[in-house]
């Protein structure tokens, strides 16, 4: 884990839309966040702490998935990592594919979500596949194949945060 937090540290975004996101974050009351993986919540506390720092929010939604499927975050990994302990904090519950455990990222209830939110992050490659057709989002990955590398117009690895209008 070590070796790819340095890796990535080194590189440059090769989508950067920081300053979009600087912007929407002023006028931000509420975030709604896509977790990723188990693995990288700790980042994603780190992130929404930093963006505290900027901006004090009203609201913050993080989605996990309603129940395991690979390694993505389930409500009990964003409480065991403390996510929790954030101000104003609420959880939604995403689909991992059974019956009951969630809305699908396409559906009605998703795009309500991202229009409920002033400030909507995205992130992983998987949310990117799965919520590329919405606008409004900022999507933040690295670029793990070459069908996503060449939709984005980037190089495998390459890192991206990009907005979605």
């Amino acid at each position: 884990m070590e070796d790819t937090v340095r890796e990535v540290l080194k590189k440059q975004f090769a989508i950067d839309d920081y300053e979009q996101l600087k912007e929407k974050l002023c006028d931000a009351e509420t975030l709604l966040f896509f977790t990723d993986n188990a693995g990288e919540i700790g980042f994603d506390k780190l992130l929404v702490e930093t963006l505290l720092k900027t901006k004090k929010l009203e609201k913050i939604r993080f989605v996990v998935k309603g129940g395991p499927i690979i390694n993505d975050a389930t409500l009990e990994d964003v409480i065991y990592m403390g996510l929790c302990d954030l101000p104003n904090v609420e959880f939604l519950k995403l689909s991992n594919g059974e019956a009951g455990t969630g809305p699908e990222r396409s559906s009605q209830m998703v795009k309500r979500w991202i229009k409920e939110h002033d400030l909507v992050i995205s992130k992983g490659q998987g949310n990117y596949e799965g919520l590329s057709e919405h606008d409004g989002l900022f999507f933040l990955l690295i670029a793990k194949c070459p069908v996503i590398a060449s939709d984005l117009s980037v190089d495998v690895e390459d890192i991206i945060l990009k907005y979605k209008k």
